[in-house]
């Protein structure tokens, strides 16, 4: 695995952890002010800029601050980074295991991230442009594609 794979993963995970911990900082440096995402289960329309997710991590921080015990932790399942210059794209499934006083849950689903080097030559400075969402298809879901 070559050092950019590596340091993209790692960067992938840290900015995934950020949400589940509602750290703003780590999240606002791994993001671009710009950023686009299409979120099926928040909007079926694309939410553009930082700002929303920002908002999004301080009521996720607030939601877990009152749950003693409660903690959210993730896996990426097959990740792939495919590197094209400053630019690079990873597909993965991300497994959301979430612990609460009841017991656990999961969730999956499959994203798109697509991360940019703005470091223009100097140290690496990669920031997250753009993610995609898509559920995971099940066999309910799939019914409506073969009527």
């Amino acid at each position: 695995m070559s050092t950019t794979v590596a340091h993209l993963l790692d960067l992938l995970d840290r900015h995934l952890q950020s949400i589940w911990t509602g750290d703003i900082e780590t999240y606002r440096q791994t993001t671009a002010a710009d950023v686009s995402f299409f979120e099926w289960y928040i909007s079926p329309q694309r939410i553009d800029g930082l700002d929303f997710h920002l908002r999004e991590l301080a009521v996720h921080a607030q939601t877990l601050a009152g749950v003693a015990g409660g903690r959210i932790e993730h896996e990426v399942l097959q990740p792939r980074v495919q590197l094209y210059g400053d630019t690079a794209i990873l597909t993965y499934t991300l497994l959301i295991r979430s612990i609460h006083p009841g017991g656990v849950s999961h969730k999956t689903h499959h994203e798109t991230r697509v991360f940019h080097d703005f470091g223009a030559g100097g140290a690496p400075a990669w920031q997250l442009v753009h993610c995609h969402k898509s559920p995971v298809a099940t066999a309910d879901s799939l019914d409506v594609l073969r009527r």
